[in-house]
């Protein structure tokens, strides 16, 4: 080939100077303009989740009424919506749910109005005090971008008021605010409370004054008239117009009873059935939602100015708050993070290639690399609409450390060409031109890991994050090689000192022995291979030791301990139990360093939030060393760690039978729960079911406890009517049931319009003196014919049994589960016991049993992470056959992908770091980044061999050359992650470290691995393909050769 039309790009840097100066202007404006204008956010723009989500309140009825009255319903209108692929449905006290799971593809908005249409038509089978269903659609506008609480120092009479006055409508008018969500407080309600024993004495029906009580309260459309020309609309307005008016409803038309003679009136706000509280205080909660397309650092600080002036508003005097979620914050420090980590990696990238060059002018050329992409990628993700958000941020971190090897390989290329005395324009050709097609698979092998992570996930949202991740890691590594290939080699010619300066003493040292090794290894090639086993043989030792988990890494700003209690208890019960919880943490609080608790309980669960004090922050080395300091012990701890503060809450709480405790929502300390499922139509005999299971897992040793969700039931009173009795005394089974209910739990009989134009519900119950205990439900009576009264008694049964406290279904089958905690989390081996012991579990037809949805998950993530392994690999390989034009020789380099991982496992272990979801993703990306070496060496292997050398002499030669640049590319990538790797870094608690860490390992297990390893495994699949082709020769080449003979005599 002429070589003026080898290496174009090359050629035309050095050819075209002024156009590629103008070309880095160019995209130094652009990239200004597209970083100060690109959008901030905390989560990426564009995932529609494929799921819709389903509620209906039920107040005051149990989880099986619930199921039966409500779910059922609610199951079988969603069934019938197209695209469905999974329906998880709960009952509970109080209400039910359904979150509904679509098929990929399906277009939400059309299965929104058709389950809206079908929820419409099932809603006259619900219960009459279920006023509405709700659904809803997920929407990232709906995510508070603030959330906290609103706290008095001394007690107001009327806090909502005062909030609803002042508070709210001073947050609604910051610009950018799009809601501002208050809880935390009923409203008012009219009370309508029934003196039981006056109702028998006038021998009242409750059910028929409820019934009329309900019909006297409603506004009708008369039609219209004509009067004077003019047509003249018509409405009977029957509204309760007052309080008293309600009052002297009359309830008995023939001794002209009123209710007030019955029953007590009032407009005032209900018994509250939760609490919450800050610090011990009643507080109100509020949420702060932004409108679309607003800014939120501006909207937070907005608020958070607003708040400092209410502070000084002479009616909130004592107003304090208490933010518990801040977006701007989190998105302002996750920013500051990445300008962060970029100038420290820039800054060791800097330094290792000062080291290695001794050079200021050729280290800033190389140096260039890092900011030119990052402009490049940001200006990238500009244009394509997205935003800089936790996982573009992580993208960009990630690349920081891998955009300058390009520029190493090929600037130490054009140095060695100087060096041997070629002129610097020819060096600056052909040095870049010669490593181009190398340093260009080298980018692509870390591109197309990236690909199965992105297309070829079945989880939608896995790969919705991946390519949020992925795509600035592959803009990044594009920009860096054209800049490699056409910035550098003019950098090289006009910037690069002519002056020659001698290559570090203690390089050339370690080369000299490097050479020496590569000898031995070269010429011993079976003893070289025994140790290369043994060391990869090691492995085993921090894969078993090696913590593991499925779960991401958890939020160390705040810990919530999340309680289970019986349902049946009283609040005040509750309130006993949850006041212990606090004291145990507030004698604690300057051990624990905590800064604020948050409490808030039901009757059948509660949560205690720790918010631990926000330490100042510490750049990565002072964490480092802090980090260092107190695990040596010359560094006093000022109180306990997070793992320790745990264990001491666990072990000073006494849990009364009945509750149970789960920190950070997982179900136990380090996740160490296995779940078996039991699925079937009828509750009962799963309950049986789970009884059988208990005793089984019981029989496993080491568990420290079994229990099924009956232990955080309650108890249940059943009416069972008496058919014959209520038939003899001609008494309707509708009124029996209606006057249970409207006696015990009260009913919202319909709606009354206040003077402020609110509309609150109507409430008709028992008082709460005649509603205290079983005798009083007993001594209900009911009218028969003449003036009798039957008590209930004589009517129904009456037991109390055990029930659910939650029912949980999955597709339409009553879920149930038996859980069994272990003393630590050996989840895998704990699976297989479960299996032994539940060897010939016989259950009735239609019913069936799994390990729970933690082992599928454990499955799955297992599944997708081995898949995109082999993907990633086997586009690797793709990519060096292309290279090497060899089926064989590429898996000498793939070789360096196993032994990699040596050294990933061994950090993980020394640092006591646990394996989970970030060093999942480092690990798939080391798979592209850690062949780089591999294939800059064996390139110039073949070049060598090509130009006649032999292989042995090949491989010593392209050792040698290659040694500084694989020290150089390894070591500037490793020093960038160091402060992800040693640092606290993080975006919404998801800790950066354990990425950092796996990199790290990795790269610096395949530096030594390639170096030494990769030309042993070169000869054998070298000397592999050889006898393949004898062989294949052998059989083919004698009837060929026949073939070839025998042409020219045909001819």
């Amino acid at each position: 080939m002429n070589k003026d039309k080898q290496y174009p790009l090359p050629r035309f840097s050095v050819d075209r100077p002024v156009t590629v100066v103008m070309s880095l202007i160019a995209l130094l404006v652009v990239g200004y303009i597209a970083y100060t204008r690109i959008p901030l956010t905390l989560f990426p723009d564009g995932f529609d989740y494929p799921r819709l989500f389903v509620w209906a309140n039920y107040p005051n009825a149990g989880a099986v009424e619930v199921e039966q009255k409500v779910v059922h319903h609610l199951e079988e209108a969603v069934a019938q919506v197209s695209g469905v692929k999974k329906i998880q449905s709960s009952a509970y006290s109080g209400g039910g749910n359904a979150r509904v799971e679509f098929q990929k593809g399906t277009d939400l908005q059309r299965a929104f109005a058709e389950m809206k249409d079908r929820l419409d038509r099932v809603m006259p089978e619900m219960p009459d005090e279920i006023e509405q269903l709700w659904i809803r659609r997920w929407d990232q506008n709906d995510i508070p971008i603030m959330e906290g609480a609103i706290v008095f120092d001394t007690p107001k009479t009327d806090a909502r008021f005062l909030i609803d006055t002042y508070l709210e409508p001073a947050m609604r008018r910051v610009d950018g605010v799009g809601n501002v969500d208050i809880w935390g407080s009923r409203s008012k309600e009219v009370l309508v409370e029934l003196d039981q024993g006056k109702v028998r004495g006038h021998g009242i029906n409750v059910y028929d004054a409820v019934q009329s009580l309900r019909d006297q309260n409603l506004t009708v459309p008369g039609g219209w008239v004509i009067e004077g020309g003019k047509k003249i609309y018509v409405r009977s307005v029957g509204r309760f117009q007052d309080v008293e008016e309600i009052s002297n409803t009359i309830v008995d038309p023939e001794h002209q009873l009123q209710l007030d003679d019955i029953a007590e009136v009032s407009y005032k706000r209900p018994k509250k059935d939760w609490v919450n509280r800050i610090d011990r205080k009643e507080s109100l909660g509020f949420g702060i939602t932004k409108a679309s397309g607003a800014n939120i650092v501006d909207v937070s600080y907005g608020v958070q100015q607003v708040m400092e002036k209410l502070k000084s508003h002479p009616k909130l005097e004592g107003l304090s708050f208490k933010l518990f979620w801040d977006q701007g914050e989190q998105v302002t420090s996750s920013v500051y993070n990445l300008q962060n980590s970029g100038l420290w990696g820039g800054l060791f990238a800097a330094l290792v290639l000062f080291f290695f060059l001794r050079a200021v002018r050729i280290t800033l050329i190389i140096t260039l690399a890092i900011p030119l992409s990052l402009l490049a990628t940001i200006t990238a993700l500009y244009f394509i609409g997205w935003s800089l958000n936790m996982a573009t941020m992580m993208g960009l971190m990630l690349s920081l450390g891998l955009v300058v090897d390009n520029a190493i390989v090929i600037v130490e290329n054009i140095y060695r060409k100087r060096q041997e005395g070629i002129d610097p324009r020819t060096a600056s050709v052909e040095g870049a031109g010669e490593v181009g097609l190398a340093v260009t698979m080298a980018t692509l092998t870390t591109v197309v890991v990236f690909l199965p992570l992105i297309l070829m996930s079945d989880e939608q949202e896995f790969s919705f994050w991946m390519l949020r991740i992925g795509l600035p890691v592959i803009v990044g590594l594009v920009a860096s090689l054209l800049i490699a290939l056409i910035f550098i080699p003019l950098a090289a010619l006009k910037l690069a000192t002519s002056k020659e300066r001698p290559e570090l003493g203690l390089i050339v040292w370690f080369r000299k022995y490097y050479v020496r090794s590569l000898r031995w290894i070269l010429c011993n090639r079976l003893d070289a291979f025994v140790i290369a086993l043994v060391l990869f043989a090691s492995i085993q030792i921090p894969i078993e030791g090696m913590k593991r988990t499925d779960k991401q890494n958890r939020n160390d700003s705040r810990m919530d301990l999340a309680f289970e209690m019986p349902s049946g208890q009283s609040l005040d019960h509750a309130e006993k139990f949850m006041n212990a919880v606090e004291d145990t943490v507030m004698v604690r609080k300057g051990e624990y360093n905590v800064d604020m608790l948050r409490t808030y309980f039901r009757r059948g669960w509660g949560r205690v939030t720790l918010f631990f004090v926000e330490e100042e922050d510490m750049e990565w080395y002072q964490v480092a060393w802090h980090d260092f300091g107190t695990s040596v012990g010359f560094i006093e701890k000022e109180h306990l760690d997070y793992k320790e503060i745990e264990k001491d809450i666990r072990k000073r709480l006494y849990l009364p039978p009945g509750i149970s405790l789960r920190v950070n929502w997982e179900n136990s300390e380090q996740d160490a729960r296995v779940n078996v499922s039991l699925y079937g139509e009828d509750t009962r005999v799963l309950i049986d079911l789970a009884e059988e299971v208990e005793r089984r897992l019981e029989s496993i040793p080491g568990l420290l406890s079994v229990n099924t969700d009956m232990d955080q039931g309650g108890t249940e009173l059943q009416v069972r009517l008496n058919r014959e009795q209520v038939q003899r005394y001609g008494i309707s089974p509708q009124a029996i049931s209606g006057n249970i209910a409207y006696a015990l739990r009260g009913a919202n009989v319909n709606k009354f319009h206040t003077d402020d134009g609110r509309e609150v519900d109507i409430r008709v119950q028992l008082a709460s003196y005649d509603r205290q205990n079983l005798q009083d439900l007993r001594n209900l009576t009911f009218a028969a014919g003449g003036d009798r009264e039957v008590p209930l008694e004589s009517l129904a049964s009456i037991y109390v049994e055990r029930t659910l406290g939650r029912i949980r279904r999955e597709n339409r089958q009553t879920m149930l589960n038996v859980s069994a905690r272990a003393s630590k989390d050996q989840a895998k081996e704990l699976f297989a016991q479960v299996d032994q012991v539940m060897q010939g579990f016989e259950m009735p037809r239609g019913y069936r049993w799994d390990k729970g949805t933690r082992f599928v998950r454990l499955e799955e993530q297992d599944q997708s992470q081995m898949f995109a392994m082999i993907m990633s690999v086997t586009f690797v390989f793709l990519l060096m056959g292309v290279l090497f034009e060899s089926f064989v020789l590429p898996l000498s380099v793939i070789i360096s992908i196993p032994f990699s991982f040596l050294g990933v496992y061994w950090i993980l272990y020394l640092t006591d770091t646990t394996f989970e979801i970030m060093s999942m993703i480092g690990s798939v990306i080391l798979i592209g980044v850690v062949v780089n070496n591999a294939i800059v060496l064996i390139d110039l292997a073949n070049r060598l061999r090509s130009e006649g050398k032999s292989r042995f002499d090949a491989l010593v030669e392209a050792g040698q050359y290659r040694f500084r640049p694989i020290l150089m590319t390894t070591f500037t990538t490793a020093f960038g992650l160091i402060p992800m790797a040693a640092g606290n870094s993080a975006m919404v608690g998801l800790a950066y470290a354990p990425l950092g860490r796996t990199m790290i390992g990795g790269l610096l297990a395949s530096m030594v691995l390639t170096l030494m390893l990769v030309p042993l495994f070169y000869t054998f699949f070298d000397d592999f393909r050889d006898v393949t082709q004898k062989i294949m020769a052998s059989a083919f080449g004698k009837k060929g050769q026949e073939e070839e003979a025998a042409e020219p005599e045909v001819s």
